[in-house]
Parts: structure tokens; C-alpha cells; sequence
């Protein structure tokens, strides 16, 4: 019980003994019982503004905590969507990686058929000239057949063009590859140069302060 309490109830003590009283006595009690209540009630009002500016206090200070506890969200809102936009970026950017592996896979298999065929080629064309310049033999030993051999030999010499024409043309498609495949690995160097940034982007989210405790940092 507090002390106003206290005072409270030994007032209606005094107030109970001066109905056992005579009149006299229970004017100057009751007079004194007056004072004391209104002494009381002066310091209850008092007590009641102090708990009135405590409340307000209190209630700034609960305002204030829900301004700042609404700013924290919407920061970790704001963090949680970089996150899941960087994520999504190296997701993109893996795949991207992926496809222009496969695609540089498939390049190179083309590139060793079309390499394995030039070694064919040129084995043709090298039976080709050795049957020529067996030919050509037959034809200094073979006189009498020069005519009909001499036409052999210009059907063989077109073959042999034509094999030439098409070994340029191989030769030019090897060039071609070669060059896509030179494309192929810059862009593969600036895929990986933007996975390695992306991935230091998150580390350093991942490392702020701000952020500890806060986002989902996984190792990758």
C-alpha cells in the first residue's frame, strides 16, 4: 500500500472517531480530516500529470521503436530482393555459360570431323598424284598409247583440280571455325569475368554488417 493510501484510510479512521465524539471535537477533527484530504488529493493530481507525461514518454518512445522497427523491414525487404535479382542473375548467367560450353563442344567435334576429313582428302589427293605420276611414266614407256593416255590424264589433272578446289574450300571452312571458336572463348572469358563479379557482389552483400544474420549467404 503506498503512502497516500496510508493516508487515505487513517483520514476515514479519523472521520469514524469523530462520530464517537462530541461537537466540539468533531469540528476541529473534521477540519483537520479537510485539510489533510485536500493535501492528499493536491499530490494525487501531481502524481497523475507525472504518470501522464510518463505514459507520453512511453508512447513517443513506442512510436519511435515502430518507425525504426518499420524502416528495418523495409531494408531487409530491399536486401532479401537484391539477393534473389543477384541469384537470379548468375542462375542466367550459368546457363548461358552452359549453352556456349555445349556450343563450343559441338564446334570442336566439327572441327575435328572437318580435320579428319582434310587428312582423307589429302590422302586421295596424294594416291591421286602418285597414279599420275605413274601415268605419266606409262606414257614415256607407251608411245603408241600417248593420245588415249594423254586424255586420261586431263580427266585425272580435273579430278585432281576439283579435289584441290575442294580442299581450299575446306581449308577455308577450318579458317571459319577457327575464328567462331576464337568468339566462342572471349565470350566464354566474359562469362566467366561477370560469374566472378557476380559472385563478389554477393560476398560483399553477404559481408555487410547491416546484413549479418539478416539474408542467406550460401557458398557456391
Amino acid at each position: 500500500m503506498s503512502a497516500i493510501g496510508r493516508r487515505i484510510n487513517l483520514g476515514l479512521v479519523a472521520f469514524v472517531l469523530l462520530s464517537m465524539v462530541g461537537t466540539g471535537a468533531t469540528t476541529v477533527l473534521y477540519q483537520d480530516s479537510a485539510s489533510e484530504l485536500r493535501s492528499q488529493n493536491q499530490e494525487l493530481r501531481q502524481e497523475n500529470a507525472e504518470l501522464r507525461e510518463s505514459l507520453d514518454d512511453t508512447r513517443s518512445e513506442v512510436e519511435s521503436a515502430q518507425t525504426r522497427v518499420d524502416e528495418l523491414e523495409e531494408r531487409l525487404e530491399t536486401r532479401s530482393k537484391d539477393v534473389d535479382q543477384v541469384a537470379t542473375n548468375l542462375n542466367r548467367t550459368e546457363s548461358q555459360l552452359n549453352a556456349t560450353e555445349s556450343q563450343l563442344a559441338e564446334t570442336r567435334r566439327s572441327l575435328r570431323e572437318s580435320e579428319d576429313r582434310v587428312e582423307e582428302l589429302e590422302g586421295t589427293v596424294g594416291s591421286l598424284r602418285n597414279e599420275r605420276d605413274a601415268l605419266q611414266n606409262e606414257v614415256d614407256d607407251l608411245r603408241s598409247t600417248v593420245d588415249d593416255l594423254e586424255m586420261e590424264n586431263e580427266e585425272l589433272v580435273d579430278e585432281r583440280d576439283e579435289l584441290e578446289d575442294q580442299v581450299s574450300e575446306l581449308e577455308d571452312e577450318i579458317d571459319r571455325l577457327e575464328s567462331q571458336i576464337t568468339t566462342l572463348e572471349t565470350e566464354v572469358a566474359e562469362l566467366e569475368n561477370r560469374n566472378r563479379e557476380l559472385r563478389d557482389d554477393i560476398e560483399t552483400l553477404c559481408n555487410q554488417p547491416e546484413n549479418q544474420g539478416k539474408v542467406s549467404c550460401e557458398d557456391s
